[in-house]
Parts: C-alpha cells; sequence; structure tokens
C-alpha cells in the first residue's frame, strides 16, 4: 500500500468548543439518538435524521457554502442538547453519534450546548463563526480529567475530503481517542503493510489510498518497524470513490463503566452515508 502517511496536526485545530456548535449550526426542530450498529469487530456509526432546515445566518458570505457535523467520541460524557439562535438544534447527541452534514452560510451562530435534558447544565455558551468547506466537529477525551493533561475533554475540527477519490481507490483516515492508549501503529493483517504509524492520542492522520475491499486490521503499540504485539483487530469494508473515517474510541483497559475500545467509521464529504458496510 505503499509509504504510511505521516501524522498533520495541521490538520486537526483544537476549538476549545466552537466546532461541535458549529457542526450543529444547521440543524433545527429534530433530531434524536443516533442509531449505532455493531459490525464483526467494530461499530458504524449511523446518522440521525437529516436537519429540516438551517439556524438563520447572522452573517454571510458569497460563493462556497459550509458542510458541517458532529461526532461525540468522547467516552464517560453524556448526551448532549444545542441550542442555536435560542432554538433546540439538535437533542440527545449520544456518544458514539455522527450527525449528518448540515449546508449553511458562513457566517455567526449563537451557540449553547447543555446536558442533554438539564438547560441548567450548559458546558458551551457562545457566539460561533463558521466557515465554508467540510468539516467534523469532534469532542473527545475525559470530562474528569485534570484541565491541560494530554486527555482532558476537548472539541476540535477535522477538514474534511471535499473530492471523492476515483471509483478504483479508496480513502481512509484515523483519528486516536482512546485515552488510556498508547501511541499506536495500525496494519493490514493480509500483507503486514504498515497503513498509520505512531498516531497518539489526540492525532488524526491524512488520508491514505488503499484498493476497495474487505480488511482486518490490526492495532499494535507504536515500533520503528509496525512489528509490536497486536492487541486488538477490526474488520472493515471500503468502497472504491468513498473517503472514510476511522475514530479509536474507548478504553483499552475499562474500569468500572468505562466504554471498551472501539473503531468507529462513517464516510466523509459529499458521499457521506452511514457507513460502510
Amino acid at each position: 500500500m505503499g509509504t504510511p502517511p505521516k501524522i498533520d496536526r495541521r490538520r486537526f485545530v483544537t476549538l476549545s468548543g466552537t466546532a461541535l456548535a458549529a457542526a450543529l449550526a444547521g440543524c433545527t426542530d429534530g433530531g434524536g439518538d443516533g442509531d449505532v450498529t455493531t459490525q464483526a469487530n467494530g461499530t458504524t456509526a449511523g446518522t440521525t435524521e437529516e436537519p429540516t432546515e438551517t439556524a438563520e445566518e447572522t452573517t454571510t458570505q458569497s460563493g462556497e457554502q459550509a458542510f458541517v457535523r458532529a461526532v461525540h467520541a468522547a467516552p464517560g460524557a453524556p448526551a448532549v442538547d444545542v441550542y442555536v439562535n435560542d432554538q433546540l438544534a439538535f437533542e440527545e447527541a449520544p456518544y458514539k453519534g455522527v450527525t449528518p452534514y448540515a449546508e449553511l452560510p458562513p457566517g455567526e451562530y449563537d451557540v449553547r450546548i447543555t446536558a442533554a435534558g438539564d438547560e441548567s447544565t450548559v458546558v458551551f455558551d457562545e457566539t460561533v463563526p463558521v466557515e465554508a468547506g467540510y468539516q467534523s466537529a469532534l469532542a473527545y477525551g475525559e470530562l474528569g480529567a485534570d484541565e491541560g493533561s494530554d486527555t482532558a475533554f476537548s472539541v476540535g475540527l477535522l477538514a474534511d475530503q471535499s473530492e471523492a477519490p476515483g471509483d478504483e481507490e479508496s480513502l481512509v483516515r484515523l483519528f486516536h481517542g482512546s485515552p488510556d492508549a498508547p501511541a499506536v501503529d495500525v496494519t493490514v493483517e493480509s500483507s503486514g503493510d504498515v497503513l498509520f504509524d505512531g498516531a497518539a492520542f489526540g492525532d488524526t492522520t491524512d488520508y491514505a489510498s488503499v484498493p476497495p475491499g474487505s480488511y482486518t486490521l490490526e492495532v499494535r503499540p507504536d515500533t520503528e518497524d509496525g512489528s509490536g504485539d497486536v492487541v486488538t483487530t477490526f474488520d472493515v469494508t471500503v468502497e472504491g470513490g468513498t473517503a472514510y473515517s476511522a475514530f479509536a474510541v474507548g478504553y483499552l483497559e475499562p474500569s468500572g463503566d468505562q466504554p471498551e475500545f472501539d473503531l468507529v467509521t462513517t464516510t466523509d464529504g459529499p458521499g457521506q452515508t452511514e457507513g460502510p458496510e
């Protein structure tokens, strides 16, 4: 599969909450629990209902539109409600849930995020600038971690693939959001090829080009040659002409009610569906 892509931290920008708000700003008067279905050794992220309309824009720019969605990848964090311009935009966004992209004019929106069903517990309340392009807003990390720690709860913005690859090509990238997992290599079981090299918590990789098909992916501690012991595997199927994100979430060694390590996959950009089968 060629040389593994380098980690490109420029593609992932921590925004202290603004990205999650932006991704939900286009959704109004709709929502519900995300439909999450389990595959063999993996999870395909279901999308919630399509938004019926966009929030009223406060500032517009001519030309390109914004396409934004939210990904809840913070293990242990509760579901949330999101209000845009004082209207309930999205209800009970669950852990491992992924919203559809919402199309809206670039501009500024008043956004408030609360614990689901509890307007008095506000975790975010700001005016949010929304820019043009396809983006995923990602909530990850641990709510109980000390502020400033490596695994503290954060919200960031990923620049998604805006153009579909060719019919004979699939694009795949990885986000590492497992708080107790070390930096990892991801290898392909059938060939031993290193698909992703040295991804640490909070990292996202560039998209890697792979032939369409079904693969067993091996997750290993990071080593120079990708030969670390396999700690878990995931079966995935990717189709030609499609870009995917794989979000590594949960805990390798969960304690109590902590969720187990999982790989949540979703399609990216204008071809977004409910995920690979």
